[in-house]
């Protein structure tokens, strides 16, 4: 990361650059990215999966109907049938889960705790 600020800040010193030298602009792609919906991904593994891989992709936590343990860690993921595992409630305090992301979610109803809900895009 240092490295890339580093290089990004001699890069920024040179005048005729045609892009923008603003951090946040790949910053905000790279979210966006991030939050890219894969509609073949929900289909094959059902929407809570797909959802959780999603939400813990962008740094959110997921808690399951029937268990008291966050699910913190993509690697972790619980396996089983697919309508094993439902969201109950999704904390993405801190987290660059974007409003384009939200086809994840389906159309049923989840609690989401959000820290810095300014920050949602």
């Amino acid at each position: 990361m240092m490295l890339f600020g580093k290089v990004s800040q001699q890069l920024c010193g040179i005048k005729k650059l045609p892009w923008s030298c603003d951090s946040r602009y790949f910053w905000g792609w790279l979210n966006a990215v991030f939050n890219k919906v894969d509609y073949d991904r929900i289909r094959d593994v059902g929407p809570d999966r797909a959802a959780s891989e999603w939400l813990l992709r962008c740094g959110a936590m997921v808690r399951y109907h029937g268990q008291e343990r966050w699910q913190t860690d993509y690697n972790h993921l619980p396996t089983g049938p697919l309508d094993k595992y439902k969201i109950q409630a999704i904390d993405a305090t801190n987290s660059c889960i974007m409003s384009i992301g939200f086809d994840h979610m389906g159309n049923y109803p989840v609690i989401l705790l959000l820290g810095n809900a300014d920050d949602l895009q």
